[in-house]
């Protein structure tokens, strides 16, 4: 029940140390900002104390530029690297040396130069290609595509759809125009490209009647030479684009060694927007700053050392009831319990006086997650996995996933070896290929696929030590704060009908169950004004029986996955043994086991979690909380040594 006590903090310190003290607390990384309270309606009071000011946003578009600098040395300059790569540690004093960030934003703002150049060449060089076709059926055309004609003829370059008959549409342009001639330069299967030539004074009559005939004049017209000069100039240009492409790619290839450059600058920036909005919570006189905030307990005699060398004032308290909603939530959690952190944060963090769920649900968690499993060799694929990744040293989230995975590895190998499971019946499927039969070396405690009944009632039994684990945690926590009969009434009173059933259902006696029920009666009605009231919803609680079966009942899930993974299992491997042959037995048992170990990964963490958070959390939790978020190094691309 380890939630981190927090106290409140309120500071005054000098204005012209106001930068150093933020150093210094981002560096402790215990110190939560809050929202500074609205300065009262004052108009002097106004004109005295302001809301801080920072260059926040400076600091966000300096971080952005530099993101978008890396982005383009990944994109242009690609490195290999594993999905967990090992960060590059740094001390804190190198972090914060800000002697390189001044070449890290100019290389940010020269690599994105250099990809507006690229930019640039990859339009023109479009246009150069759609110029290139466009002059491809031209080609053949000897005289300039910017010719005109001569003092009484005019010459016009066009288009005729390709459905429409040269022939027909030259009988038309003869009707109009008698002296006009259409000759043919090429064809393709949208357009016949045409030479109109005819008497400068008949040209409107002419392009009228050719108009009518899907007849468009070219827009090449504007350029100078032949078609097959244009193309070999446009040839050209081409490749000078490539080559100058070429050159930049090189450019920005090149700076792919200060890759980490922009990467310590990006998390230099990450520190320096941190403090700019913890500045910002600040109110500020013209010689002062003013700080509220909270601290953990046990972090405040750390913090007062820092403190003691600024010349500032200060005091801490604990946040009064009335406070608690405000309070933020730090989970005390050791190698063992934090891990179960993601599973909490799914849900909700509990409240500032409620209960840590990780180290109650730890033990329940891994225990049902190797329950479902049952595989020895899912086991040991899921340790090696996690211990593999370990050695990266992930941080974070994917920390506590792979420190998780291990622990639920090692609880499905313990079942597996109690259940006598490794990839189902793999290992007497395999030996019964060579004709030879396969026996443990030991016997198993019980087999899934024949002691169904046993594994149900074992199933049942761990879900209803579960939730009489939660009552208790409900009974303590009510008589911690200081309400015992509240506890006696709801929680108590339950297990007395609890145990008066359990001793009637071996014989022993009624009568027990009949006090648990009139204490139920008597007492879950007690807030009601009257005695009618207080009956009827002394006597409607008994419905809630219900409730707890069906509780205990959701635990026959561990069953159900514990069965169907194994069944899925022995499918495929007798699908694989089916085919006599060695080879492709193994083939079939890899893609079929890859299958069913993804499936069950997901579906008993699912189950698992869903048992948590309804069946467990439902009896003792609190939820609600806001975690703890103080002014700290948050490092992308870097980890801090101390």
């Amino acid at each position: 029940m380890s939630i981190v006590r927090m106290k409140k903090i309120s500071l005054i310190a000098v204005r012209s140390q106001k930068d150093a003290l933020l150093r210094d607390l981002q560096s402790l990384g215990c110190v939560e900002f809050s929202e500074p309270e609205p300065v009262a309606e004052d108009a002097e009071l106004h004109d005295l104390i302001a809301r801080e000011t920072s260059e926040l946003e400076k600091y966000r578009s300096d971080q952005a530029g530099l993101i978008r600098g890396l982005m383009l040395l990944d994109r242009y300059a690609p490195e290999k690297s594993g999905l967990f790569e090992p960060r590059q540690e740094i001390t804190e004093s190198a972090l914060l040396d800000e002697s390189g960030a001044a070449g890290a934003l100019a290389l940010a703002e020269r690599l994105e130069h250099l990809d507006g150049q690229l930019k640039r060449l990859s339009v023109l060089e479009t246009q150069h290609k759609s110029l290139l076709e466009s002059l491809e059926p031209w080609k053949e055309l000897t005289i300039p595509l910017d010719c005109n004609g001569t003092e009484k003829t005019a010459v016009v370059l066009g288009t005729l759809p390709a459905g429409a008959d040269p022939e027909a549409v030259g009988g038309i342009l003869t009707a109009a125009a008698p002296e006009a001639a259409l000759l043919a330069v090429s064809s393709s299967k949208e357009l016949h490209y045409l030479v109109l030539i005819c008497l400068k004074e008949k040209l409107p009559e002419a392009l009228d009647a050719l108009r009518a005939c899907g007849f468009a004049p070219s827009p090449l017209k504007d350029l100078v030479g032949t078609a097959e000069a244009n193309m070999e100039h446009t040839r050209q240009r081409l490749q000078e684009m490539a080559d100058e492409k070429q050159e930049l790619y090189r450019q920005i290839e090149a700076e792919a060694p200060r890759k980490n450059e922009l990467k310590r600058c990006i998390d230099l920036l990450a520190a320096k927007i941190a403090r700019a909005e913890a500045a910002e919570r600040l109110l500020g006189t013209e010689r002062a700053v003013l700080l509220s905030g909270w601290v953990p307990a046990p972090e405040e005699p750390k913090l007062l050392e820092v403190l003691s060398k600024y010349d500032c004032a200060w005091s801490t308290a604990d946040p009064a009831p009335e406070e608690y909603e405000n309070v933020p939530v730090k989970l005390k959690n050791n190698a063992l319990t934090a891990p179960l952190t993601m599973v909490t944060e799914m849900y909700s963090l509990p409240s500032y006086d409620g209960v840590d769920p990780n180290p109650l649900m730890m033990p329940f968690f891994v225990l049902f997650y190797g329950f479902m499993m049952a595989d020895a060799g899912y086991g040991l694929i899921m340790i090696l996995a996690a211990l593999l990744v370990k050695r990266k040293k992930p941080r974070g989230g994917a920390k506590n996933f792979f420190d998780l995975l291990l622990m639920c590895g090692i609880s499905t190998l313990l079942f597996g070896i109690v259940t006598g499971g490794f990839f189902g019946d793999a290992l007497k499927q395999i030996f019964g290929l060579f004709g030879k039969t396969f026996t443990l070396p030991y016997t198993p405690l019980f087999d899934p696929l024949n002691d169904t009944q046993l594994v149900l009632v074992g199933a049942l039994a761990l879900g209803g030590f579960q939730v009489l684990v939660g009552m208790a945690v409900s009974f303590i926590k009510q008589t911690a704060d200081g309400h015992f009969l509240d506890a006696l009434f709801d929680v108590g009173s339950w297990w007395l009908l609890f145990a008066g059933i359990a001793l009637g259902a071996l014989g022993v006696t009624w009568w027990v169950a009949v006090a648990g029920v009139a204490a139920l009666v008597l007492t879950q009605g007690r807030s009601k004004p009257t005695i009618i009231g207080k009956l009827a919803s002394g006597i409607g609680s008994l419905y809630n029986i219900t409730g707890y079966f069906g509780d205990i009942l959701s635990y026959s899930r561990l069953m159900a996955l514990m069965l169907a993974g194994g069944v899925i299992a022995q499918v495929f491997n007798t699908l694989a043994a089916l085919t006599g042959n060695i080879v492709t037995f193994f083939l079939i048992f890899l893609v079929g086991h890859a299958l069913n170990l993804g499936l069950n990964l997901l579906g008993c963490y699912v189950h698992d979690l869903r048992l948590q958070c309804l069946e467990f959390f439902g009896k003792f939790y609190k939820d609600g909380g806001r975690p703890f978020s103080p002014l700290k190094f948050n490092t992308k691309y870097t980890t801090i040594t101390k």
